[in-house]
């Protein structure tokens, strides 16, 4: 709180006997601070980019995708397996994240693509990385219960960071033991370790399964 001044003080530009020291002299206000705006980290940024960003075409066929490319690793991890994915944006390193994810359970260039076999799925998170975690888990689902599905492409349609949404599409064709090399089953998703980073102008995406 304010302290009250003591009745000896006299204000600024006031004699004792109560006249104005500044009476005759033109006084002039500071000129008008502009307001400052909130400094946003970059990832807010970039966010609110993708964000605003149109959904892209749904393809009709896995030849409307442009070409293949292995944006992705396979990192060391303690006891499990880190998977480490790239790419200019968010949708194009989610996407290598799912071919990754399926390339370490069989040969992806075993794999051809039944147009038929193609699944569209849609997920809900709450989060980026609930986003990337719901994705995965349900890529997942339909390989080991359901499909059986094993894709060698991926396509996110739509990204929606207000709802917390992602939409996509999956090519591939059935897994069969007698086509398909058996690699290393994965038992689930795990959010342990789990970033999602921009650097230098790509995003990277980093997820440990348990395997």
């Amino acid at each position: 709180c304010r302290e009250r001044p003591s009745p000896n003080l006299r204000p600024f530009g006031m004699h004792l006997g109560g006249a104005d020291e500044t009476e005759g002299l033109e006084i002039k206000g500071l000129p008008k601070r502009k307001k400052r705006e909130r400094s946003r980290g970059r990832k807010n940024k970039e966010a609110d980019k993708e964000k605003k960003e149109k959904p892209g075409t749904e393809p009709t066929s896995s030849k409307d995708l442009a070409p293949e490319t292995k944006d992705y690793e396979y990192l060391d991890h303690i006891a499990d397996i880190k998977f480490h994915s790239w790419g200019k944006d968010r949708k194009s390193a989610f996407e290598q994240m799912v071919i990754c994810m399926f390339s370490y359970m069989t040969e992806l260039d075993k794999v051809d693509i039944d147009e038929e076999a193609t699944i569209k799925i849609k997920v809900k998170g709450h989060d980026e990385e609930s986003l990337l975690f719901a994705l995965l888990d349900e890529f997942l689902f339909r390989f080991s219960v359901d499909e059986c599905l094993v894709c060698r492409r991926c396509y996110v349609s739509k990204i929606d960071f207000e709802n917390w949404t992602i939409e996509a599409m999956g090519f591939g064709e059935k897994f069969s033991l007698q086509k398909h090399p058996q690699g290393t089953e994965i038992k689930a998703i795990t959010k342990h370790d789990m970033k999602i980073i921009e650097k230098d102008g790509a995003v990277h995406v980093y997820v440990v399964v348990d395997i």
